[in-house]
């Protein structure tokens, strides 16, 4: 019986563990860090080269593109490659078939670097929603890549959370570069609900299942004495 008990008890205090965990899942984004890119045509100095588009799986118009940066970062976030747009363009992408849920929190990261010849400025980071072609704004970050430390990139985003009531539409994914070229990586979205318990709640209902279990075997240990 003790033994039994021993092995409840473990699985008992792993549910408890599991459960007490806030889950996230990751929401599925086309080509997040932009290492699947068509041919570069545009030299800029050793190990440097870019092109005006397209990028696979983003909408981009004539001012955004992909870019092997060379020196002009010391170190990129994940692969070899980032995206950029020009003033006044943007960087897009529709999740099609991906929608809010009700009460959940989605957070939204980015990196944004600011190159060693420091051109970088203004930018906006965005979630929408998209019905029809008409955008409407869950969360939105806007900063100045200015301020990053020069060669480097910095983590950037938003977070939305929804309630019962939700908004209709594909999630959708806008970077805007306003003032100066904005750099982007390994962009990523996350969702998690908003009604998890307690930590401190998980544990206790733990507890009191193995004082339970605890307790139904001391009475039965007792009721074998009795009968013996």
């Amino acid at each position: 019986m003790s033994k039994k008990l021993a092995l409840a008890s473990a699985f008992v205090l792993c549910l408890t563990i599991l459960s007490s965990a806030a889950w996230a899942d990751n929401i599925p984004i086309a080509n997040p860090s932009f290492e699947s890119a068509v041919p570069f045509s545009i030299p800029c100095g050793v190990g440097c080269a870019y092109n005006y588009g397209p990028i696979p799986g983003w909408t981009t118009i004539k001012g955004a593109g992909t870019w092997q940066p060379g020196s002009y970062f010391s170190s990129i976030p994940d692969g070899s490659l980032v995206a950029f747009a020009t003033p006044s363009n943007t960087l897009a992408q529709t999740l099609t078939g991906t929608s809010v849920m009700a009460n959940s929190v989605y957070t939204l990261n980015v990196y944004v670097g600011d190159r060693t010849d420091a051109i970088n400025g203004i930018y906006t980071l965005s979630l929408d929603t998209i019905v029809g072609g008409v955008t409407n704004t869950l969360c939105s970050f806007t900063g100045d890549a200015s301020t990053i430390a020069l060669g480097t990139f910095q983590l950037e985003g938003c977070s939305y959370t929804s309630g019962s009531n939700v908004p209709s539409g594909n999630l959708y994914l806008l970077f805007d570069a306003v003032t100066g070229q904005l750099d982007v990586d390994n962009v990523s979205l996350t969702v998690q609900p908003t009604s998890v318990p307690e930590p401190s709640s998980v544990l206790l209902l733990g507890v009191g299942m193995l004082l339970l279990l605890a307790t139904f075997a001391a009475r039965r240990k007792q009721k074998l004495q009795f009968t013996a």
